[in-house]
């Protein structure tokens, strides 16, 4: 466990007691009617200034370590572009991360695209899925963007081919 995550865990753990406790247990005030002998008439709990400070920065503190040690993880999928990088510097598409990286239809399409052998055209697609025509578009655009995939003209439809050099810039051209 890296030094950095651990000062987190320990910060939410000890903020988070003192939020609870503080916000569980406020300060007893007694009422006293001074006298020869003082008498204790009653006491009442009530949040000091100090008590109310605590109740936030704990509040704080625990909001921000919660944060990091959620999302320290956390990657942004939708702008990673899977490539391996070879010995001669030529970034190549690892088809199976990509497929894990997609869920439900994207990666059906994606899949029927690869089973064709990297190259299919856009109609076959609706064909082959069952999807509506407007749901293929929608999901090739997204692939594109991501550079999965490069469309070509091809007559009234789209020739779909893989863009296994994973370049952004070729895909975005058309």
């Amino acid at each position: 466990m890296k030094p950095k995550m651990v000062i987190m865990a320990i910060l939410f753990a000890v903020s988070a007691f003192m939020f609870a406790g503080k916000l569980l247990m406020p300060t007893p005030i007694q009422i006293i009617i001074p006298g020869e002998e003082p008498i204790v008439v009653g006491q009442i709990f009530r949040y000091t200034q100090l008590d109310v400070a605590t109740i936030s920065i704990s509040a704080i503190v625990l909001a921000v370590t919660g944060f990091y040690l959620l999302f320290k993880d956390s990657v942004d999928i939708k702008n990673v572009i899977p490539i391996i990088v070879e010995k001669n510097e030529t970034p190549k598409l690892d088809v199976p991360f990509a497929l894990r990286l997609l869920d439900g239809d994207k990666r059906q399409v994606f899949k029927e695209i690869i089973e064709a052998n990297g190259e299919i055209l856009q109609n076959d697609l609706h064909t082959q899925t069952g999807f509506s025509k407007s749901k293929i578009t929608r999901i090739l655009d997204y692939l594109e963007v991501k550079g999965l995939i490069v469309r070509k003209s091809y007559g009234m439809t789209n020739k779909i081919v893989i863009n296994r050099k994973g370049n952004i810039e070729i895909a975005r051209k058309r």
